[in-house]
């Protein structure tokens, strides 16, 4: 495995998202990903691709929203990645399921000092491990 792929990359700092809605999209190690301050005041790193036509749902680098939307079909999701709305949703059968079809977190994702970092494997040393192993470095 790609050992970029285990690392802690640094996501942005809580004080860029002082406000349920506030978000953030980037590319992170070539994924694009949109970091949000959840309606429960949750910090999420999530994936910031459509689950049905992998197609950027926030096209915008910051701002505050409730839904983000994608721009190929029109299917919606709150800030917390869950599918709230879908265009035509009975086209996509009785086996469609809104519930597992949200926007994917990233496998890990932490808070040290008001850094947030996320990390793309769900396998590999903590955050705190991680930052432990790099002060040592420093020294």
């Amino acid at each position: 495995m790609d050992v970029r792929r285990k690392s802690w990359w640094f996501v942005a700092h809580e004080s860029e998202l002082p406000n349920q809605g506030d978000y953030r999209t980037f590319v992170l190690a070539q994924h694009p990903v949109i970091v949000v301050r959840d309606e429960d005041g949750q910090v999420r790193v999530l994936f910031n691709v459509c689950r049905h036509r992998r197609v950027l749902v926030c096209r915008e680098e910051k701002g505050n929203t409730q839904y983000f939307q994608c721009s190929y079909h029109g299917w919606v999701y709150n800030t917390k990645g869950n599918l709230v709305g879908v265009n035509g949703g009975e086209r996509y059968g009785t086996r469609f399921c809104k519930e597992t079809t949200g926007l994917t977190s990233v496998p890990r994702m932490g808070i040290y000092g008001g850094f947030i970092f996320a990390s793309f494997t769900a396998e590999g040393e903590s955050l705190n491990e991680y930052l432990n192993h790099a002060n040592s470095r420093s020294r």
